[in-house]
């Protein structure tokens, strides 16, 4: 009669003399594995056939929650999934500023920068920031003169040729008095100028002012421009009292943007001041015109929606809107609203331009209940392709424009007859995917109709994914090498909530998830563009993971199944043995420490190999020969230092192969590898 382990299996005391005592992944007696089960998920539940005594063994991939910086988690006996040790990146050097990157899924390293004017303390690197404790000293900045500091730490204080700060205070503001483009030079100036914005770092700004005067004749709208070259960003603020916040008619910053707009409207005869702040020293170009005076946009809710005609171009200027709807696509400037009817169903598609500013434009489509976010039926990011929505039925809708900064468009509405959704443009009507295939798709006239979040305002398509067992799911979505593309795992409904995986890169775009439970799921792409792609949909049972401890050279290689399976390693510890191709030229002989795994085929195989889940910065070297080590096939080495881990898709003859699990530039680490044998 079969024992019945049963959930306390493992309390069970062990029989004697079984050399078993101290293994604590054993359970007691059984004779079938349906009697092992512990019920904790992240464990494999066996009964060993030689001891017949159940086995238990934890499986830390199970755990993986796909989120980097908070470590790998692990999988422990009797309680289940636990948090590891947390991604401190530390480097243990004084002068390193770490931080762990989630969208990148790496640690990034920085010289110490404690003023932040970005440059390095030269106590860590040689002829750099002699003063890290003020931001107007660096090896970059002008050397200021008769000031007594050695602001661009040469050594010398004072010395020619210097730089005296020009307009950088309310005295010596540079006098404008009508329309004009100007320009003004931040060099040597400080951050001293009280605003209510400012950049993003204001104790790295310098500040300049001008004062514009406007004559007799009548209230006049003050508008500026201020343009500052690539890499500096600007903010502009427009004063009746230089210096003094209190005294704001209009202050405009955006993140990160090279140009900004304001306006002070209706404003009396006499004389007000712009203060402009540039993140570095260089000429800002400051445009200025005096505008018969003018209300702010009234249109920036659902209600207040300007009409505008189908066919007709509008001219927008986003610079002091505020945010008032919510978006699935982020913007910085707050939205107009403008308001069109359709009579008929109708297909719609909206075409956006900048006119001027460096900002891109976001624009989205509300239905006719518009409120709120839930009413939002598409968004754009960008101008390349225009906001795309189908049959839309009779109506009165509202469309948001909104910028990433403050910029001057142009939007047009145009309508077509309606036309028919393609199957794979929505959940409900999803195509099987090609399972353990490539499948090409082509994004050409679809919406951003897929609202799980993961790649908001792009095309998107979905395809089936029907598991009749536990399964490990590895999904692969192939751009065009320029652009972004996305690939997610949903389950049907396809809303946020659905979403169990999301990726959003360069090509190829991947995601996994091992031990999918038995149901019905969604792969959906989406692209930048709308261009065509492929989706490779690898699916297997769920396999138990293989954990490698050997492997260090040729002469103690571990074989992969000729099936493949899931395997995991550590690196740290082992020898150096095998220089890659595509490691760094000067990482030393045989590269970082590595291990190495044998995979024997009988006939011709599509082989896909990823490192997804592993800590460090990888290398995957995939070679051919009778005798370890091989030689590498071509295009067969593969490296990353950030965001996805190695990955190799090929298709090979029968043979003899090896794999290579190494590090790029020295890192060594816990890995992963994930190993997909298909046909071709």
């Amino acid at each position: 009669m079969p024992f019945d382990a049963g959930v306390d299996a493992q309390d069970a005391a062990p029989p004697p003399g079984d050399g078993s005592q101290d293994d604590p992944t054993l359970g007691g007696p059984c004779q079938e594995d349906a009697q092992c089960d512990d019920k904790v998920a992240c464990t494999s539940d066996k009964c060993d056939p030689t001891l017949l005594r159940c086995r238990n063994t934890p499986d830390d991939s199970l755990c993986d929650d796909t989120v980097y910086c908070n470590g790998k988690e692990r999988c422990l006996l009797k309680t289940g999934c636990g948090p590891g040790p947390v991604v401190t990146c530390a480097t243990g050097k004084a002068c390193d500023i770490n931080s762990c990157v989630e969208a990148d899924k790496s640690c990034l390293h920085k010289p110490r920068d404690a003023d932040g004017d970005g440059d390095p303390d030269d106590h860590c690197v040689a002829q750099k920031d002699c003063n890290d404790q003020d931001p107007n000293v660096s090896s970059t900045h002008s050397e200021v003169c008769g000031n007594g500091v050695d602001d661009n730490c040469n050594g010398v204080k004072d010395e020619q040729p210097c730089t005296s700060a020009a307009n950088a205070t309310c005295p010596t503001a540079l006098p404008i008095g009508g329309p004009g483009t100007y320009q003004l030079n931040t060099a040597a100036a400080a951050k001293t100028l009280a605003t209510s914005c400012s950049i993003t770092n204001p104790s790295v700004g310098h500040d300049v002012v001008a004062a514009v005067t406007i004559g007799q004749g009548g209230a006049k709208d003050l508008d500026v421009w201020a343009v500052a070259p690539g890499g500096t960003e600007v903010s502009v603020a427009i004063q009746s009292a230089c210096g003094q916040s209190g005294s704001e008619l209009a202050c405009v910053a955006s993140a990160g943007s090279t140009t900004t707009h304001a306006r002070g409207r209706n404003l009396s005869p006499g004389t007000y001041y712009v203060v402009l702040t540039a993140s570095k020293e260089t000429l800002v170009e400051l445009s200025v015109d005096l505008l018969a005076p003018s209300p702010k946009a009234p249109n920036e809710d659902c209600g207040t929606a300007v009409p505008i005609t189908p066919g007709v171009a509008t001219n927008v200027a986003l610079f002091d809107a505020a945010k008032d709807l919510a978006s699935s696509c982020t913007s910085a400037t707050g939205e107009l609203t403008y308001a069109f009817s359709l009579a008929q169903p109708r297909d719609v598609r909206v075409f956006a331009n900048t006119l001027r500013g460096a900002g891109s434009l976001i624009t989205g489509l509300r239905s006719p209940s518009c409120s709120g976010q839930t009413d939002e039926l598409r968004c754009r990011n960008g101008s390349t392709l225009p906001l795309y929505a189908r049959a839309l039925p009779a109506g009165t809708y509202t469309l948001t424009v909104a910028a990433t900064s403050p910029i001057d468009a142009s939007v047009l509405v145009e309508t077509y007859a309606p036309t028919a959704a393609p199957a794979d443009q929505l959940c409900g009507t999803a195509p099987p995917a090609s399972l353990n295939k490539t499948l090409p798709f082509d994004l050409t006239d679809h919406e951003d109709a897929i609202k799980d979040g993961c790649f908001p305002g792009a095309p998107t398509a979905a395809y089936a994914v029907d598991l009749s067992v536990p399964s490990d799911v590895l999904l692969v979505a192939r751009f065009a090498q320029t652009e972004v593309g996305a690939v997610s795992f949903d389950a049907p409904g396809c809303t946020a909530v659905d979403r169990l995986l999301c990726a959003a890169t360069y090509t190829p775009v991947r995601v996994s998830k091992r031990n999918v439970p038995a149901g019905s799921y969604r792969a959906v792409v989406a692209d930048t563009y709308a261009q065509p792609g492929s989706l490779t949909t690898l699916v297997r049972p769920t396999v138990v993971a293989s954990p490698i401890a050997g492997a260090d050279d040729c002469n103690t290689f571990v074989d992969v199944p000729p099936t493949g399976g899931f395997l995991t390693g550590d690196t740290t510890g082992k020898t150096a043995n095998f220089d890659e191709s595509c490691d760094v030229a000067n990482s030393g002989p045989g590269g970082a420490a590595d291990q190495v795994l044998r995979l024997v085929l009988t006939q011709t195989k599509r082989v896909v190999l990823s490192m997804d889940g592993s800590t460090y910065d990888t290398i995957l070297s995939f070679r051919q020969g009778s005798t370890c080590p091989g030689i590498e096939l071509k295009n067969a080495c593969n490296f990353s230092f950030s965001g996805a881990r190695s990955f190799l898709d090929t298709t090979v003859a029968a043979g003899t192969y090896w794999i290579v699990v190494d590090g790029f530039a020295g890192s060594k680490g816990p890995w992963n590898l994930d190993v997909r044998v298909v046909d071709p």
